[in-house]
């Protein structure tokens, strides 16, 4: 055997560095989730503007959607602040996931919009998008654990299957309901409901 040069041995830990880093955040998810499930970490909660968390998200995702070439916009529907009793931080992670997800499953030239809305109960936060879609038969496994949809487009993203296995356990905690409407090649509507603070 030869021994690598020095580009080769470089290649060669820089895909050692990323690979311990997946694997690195794929343990802390799981752990995470576990807890979740669990309910013990949900002791800090407070009143979330669900107006406010769906602006930061915005703002957070401008650069990924450029990347992609995808168009991001919000859309509020309602005309006062919405607030829900929660863990700001989670609440904000579930509207990150869904963004993030339909904007890499969105090609170029594409739109992901965040709407906002209530009813005489809930908070509603709907992620819409003009991506790729979901077939029937998988909508029932989305949100299980370490199901991908299209897994090469996940591996080059960095995925590891648990962003909606996550998204629905925090929503559950909060007890709030997550639906799906999608059709194969016109886009999904993600549904999240969550009570709003009396």
């Amino acid at each position: 055997l030869q021994p690598l040069s020095q580009n080769q041995a470089r290649e060669t830990l820089e895909v050692i560095e990323r690979q311990n880093h997946r694997l690195s955040q794929l343990v802390q998810d799981l752990l995470w989730l576990s807890r979740l499930e669990q309910k013990t970490i949900l002791s800090s909660q407070n009143l979330c503007c669900l107006n406010d968390l769906i602006s930061d998200t915005e703002e957070e995702l401008a650069a990924l959607a450029i990347e992609f070439q995808v168009t991001l916009q919000t859309q509020n529907r309602v005309k006062k602040s919405v607030y829900v009793h929660g863990n700001e931080a989670q609440l904000y992670r579930v509207i990150f996931n869904l963004a993030t997800n339909g904007i890499q499953y969105t090609l170029p030239g594409g739109k992901v919009t965040i709407i906002l809305d209530n009813s005489l109960h809930y908070g509603i936060i709907q992620v819409q998008d003009t991506g790729i879609g979901i077939s029937p038969s998988d909508q029932p496994k989305i949100f299980d654990r370490f199901y991908r949809i299209n897994s090469d487009r996940s591996r080059s993203t960095g995925g590891s299957g648990l962003g909606l296995a996550i998204v629905r356990a925090i929503i559950h905690a909060h007890q709030g309901t997550i639906e799906v409407e999608s059709e194969k090649g016109k886009g999904s509507i993600f549904t999240v409901k969550l009570p709003l603070k009396n």
